[in-house]
């Protein structure tokens, strides 16, 4: 029936249903509906369709110009929201990275030898980033994304000041596992925040300013820290994740509708009355389809399994060139632990140039390809790829051949600039539905820095005994 169907594709599109409670249009095709819902409003009426009267028990939008939709709030409201998530993703990000430069001085003052260990303090938190979504994004489903960031806010904080605080190695370790899970909240949740607030066919830039947060963070980090290192000790390390963002306001349509249920069922008695798309939904069948959805989409969708390995193999090499610089600039540049933080620039300033750059094409080239074809789809974004699929290799094969011919350091540093360039184009695919990027958090990134940061350690213990 066409109000089942709706309810379908409702679920589908994060809640985010636009028909007036007085409304008994339906859609006449499925691309008519996706399309009217990403532009908020309402979907026509077939002719000679059957119209069928919803459920007055229902509670929906008050229309297609709800103050209330999350799409339809202020821009700047919706830009500042995109900002302040932008902000904790990037306090998060900075603590992946922060205590790399400080690691020798850590294993020196825990009167340990062992480099492996060494390695698992700055990795361990990554896979503390895998793991926490497995809870984190099913429950955003059920209570909201406010209440999610802001528990999670609250124990990446208490954790960060346990990595300060840490009278062991093994309890730093620990520390920083569970600091991976709290900070893993706002980089699983941003992307369906985003979907949240901006259409689909706008969702460039906002992605590319996530982006900037999710990778200026790791390049970021180990600047600050290693002057902290330098200057006050490894402990402060764990003191800058503990600027956290807590003015938020709730985006997950369903929550908003079901908060709207719940005040009219106060407001006039009737029990019946039910959030568009939330009945007979136990939690327990949310939390499991949330937690099967990416696994499923990752095993089944070969699309969706390719581009999640692209992004986790390109997350991997930049991992890859983090492991390299401590060897490459003090060992051969004679940098010292303070000046080591500074090599990081070059990919911050390869970031922030793509901003622009990569937002404006990939939105440009979305624009264009659905008025070719006549509708928008997010495989329109993936063109973009073919940048970054340049501009890596590139960047890689110059940092290669000048550390290696010691040149002067500057040129390294600008090839590391052209690397972070080309993985901001990489990563503006997660313009595309949530459930990728869930797969690719959930199932990739955690192992693959891993994985690449040990074969970094082999390689290189390999060059060493060469020389």
């Amino acid at each position: 029936m066409a109000d089942e169907k709706r309810d379908g594709l409702h679920s589908e599109q994060q809640g985010i249903s636009v028909r007036p409670a007085t409304n008994e249009n339906t859609a006449s095709s499925d691309s008519d509906r996706t399309d009217d819902i990403e532009r908020n409003t309402p979907p026509p009426t077939a002719e000679g369709e059957k119209v069928e009267h919803p459920d007055p028990n229902e509670v929906d939008w008050d229309g297609p110009d709800d103050p209330k939709n999350p799409r339809n709030w202020p821009r700047w409201r919706r830009a500042m929201l995109v900002g302040i998530i932008t902000c904790v993703v990037f306090s998060t990000s900075i603590a992946s990275s922060a205590i790399a430069p400080a690691v020798p001085q850590i294993l020196r003052e825990f009167h340990s030898t062992n480099e492996v260990v060494g390695t698992l303090v700055v990795t361990i938190e990554l896979l503390g980033t895998g793991v926490g979504p497995i809870l984190m994004g099913p429950m955003s489903e059920v209570v909201g994304r406010r209440v999610i960031y802001n528990c999670a806010n609250i124990g990446f904080s208490a954790f960060s000041l346990g990595c300060a605080l840490t009278p062991s190695l093994p309890g730093l370790v620990i520390m920083r596992f569970l600091q991976g899970c709290s900070a893993s909240c706002s980089l699983n949740n941003a992307g369906g925040t985003i979907s949240d607030l901006v259409p689909i066919h706008r969702r460039g830039f906002a992605m590319s300013m996530y982006s900037v947060g999710f990778l200026l963070g790791p390049a970021v980090g180990p600047i600050a820290g290693s002057f902290l290192a330098a200057a006050a000790g490894w402990r402060w390390n764990g003191t800058m994740g503990i600027i956290c963002a807590l003015t938020y306001s709730e985006t997950y349509a369903p929550v908003i509708l079901e908060w709207k249920a719940k005040k009219l069922r106060k407001q006039t008695g009737n029990q019946a009355l039910y959030a568009k798309g939330q009945r007979q939904l136990p939690v327990s069948s949310v939390l499991k389809r949330a937690i099967s959805r990416p696994v499923k989409m990752f095993l089944f969708c070969p699309v969706v399994t390719g581009l999640a390995i692209y992004n986790a193999v390109v997350y991997g090499f930049t991992y890859l060139l983090f492991s390299t610089f401590s060897v490459v600039f003090e060992g051969q540049y004679n940098f010292s632990e303070a000046k080591l933080g500074l090599v990081y620039l070059g990919l911050a300033i390869g970031f922030l140039i793509s901003l622009s750059i990569a937002s404006f094409a990939n939105d440009r080239t979305h624009a264009r390809l659905t008025r070719k074809h006549g509708e928008a789809k997010p495989e329109y974004r993936l063109d973009s790829l073919i940048y970054g699929a340049i501009a890596i290799p590139v960047g890689l094969i110059i940092y290669g051949w000048t550390t290696q011919e010691r040149v002067h350091p500057a040129v390294p540093i600008v090839a590391t600039g052209l690397v972070g360039f080309g993985v901001m184009f990489t990563f503006l695919v997660r313009s595309l539905p949530e459930i990728f990027f869930e797969a690719c958090l959930l199932l990739c990134y955690p192992c693959v820095p891993q994985v690449w940061r040990r074969l970094a350690e082999e390689v290189l213990d390999s060059v060493r005994l060469s020389e």
